[in-house]
């Protein structure tokens, strides 16, 4: 297990307990096939001869162990215990190997740097994080990347049917009735957060999983490779 340095902030406890309780009611909240990002990372991380990846906000594990049956070395981290006491349970039946731990994003991750050839997040950083969080989270994954490595992630944008919709808390984030926080993002704030980083791509998809169909950006940075 990965050291658990990831207790969440006083701030963030409604939020964390909102996604403990719902993956204590729902084992399978995503449902149990790869997400569309995963399926399309997976290509892209082969052909670019990847192998040790790190999973941020891997709730129940459904990617994380996709990817381990793939062949990767798989290291996966959220901060909800509840998914990571879930995802093992499933690795150990289906006989995925990987490494778990419980991690919350906005502090400084328990690893060297350029640890890893790829980091991998699907709509993590659409949660309740404030874009200085995000900005935090992103310089992190740069520092563990190895040069020229890979950080995929999705986030839901501003064509998403719920942009602006429901009780607003922060800027671009609302409260829908379920009553999770989304933090939407549009490219231009994409492009901005990228600093370090180059960008691969963006591209825009839907993503169909449980409970309703989501508008996301795909987004690709690379850590460059020193001269």
């Amino acid at each position: 297990m990965i050291p658990q340095n990831g207790e969440t902030m006083d701030d963030k406890k409604d939020q964390k307990e909102q996604w403990d309780g719902t993956y204590a009611m729902a084992e399978d909240f995503f449902g149990n096939d790869p997400s569309e990002l995963a399926l399309s990372a997976t290509d892209l991380l082969k052909k670019e001869g990847c192998n040790k990846i790190l999973e941020i906000g891997c709730g129940q594990g459904r990617d994380a162990i996709f990817f381990a049956g793939e062949g990767f070395e798989v290291w996966a981290v959220d901060y909800s215990q509840q998914a990571i006491l879930q995802l093992a349970e499933k690795a150990e039946e289906e006989g995925a190997t990987m490494t778990l731990g419980v991690h919350d994003v906005r502090r400084q991750f328990p690893f060297p740097d350029a640890s890893f050839d790829a980091v991998y997040s699907h709509m993590l950083f659409t949660m309740e994080l404030t874009e200085e969080e995000v900005s935090f989270a992103l310089d992190e994954c740069l520092r563990i990347l190895k040069p020229g490595g890979l950080n995929i992630y999705s986030v839901r944008n501003d064509n998403d049917p719920h942009y602006g919709k429901f009780l607003e808390v922060g800027e671009d984030m609302w409260q829908n009735p379920m009553g999770f926080v989304v933090h939407f993002f549009t490219e231009e704030k994409v492009r901005r957060l990228a600093e370090g980083y180059q960008v691969e791509r963006i591209v825009e998809f839907e993503d169909t999983s449980p409970p309703f169909v989501k508008k996301l950006y795909e987004v690709v940075l690379r850590k460059p490779v020193a001269d």
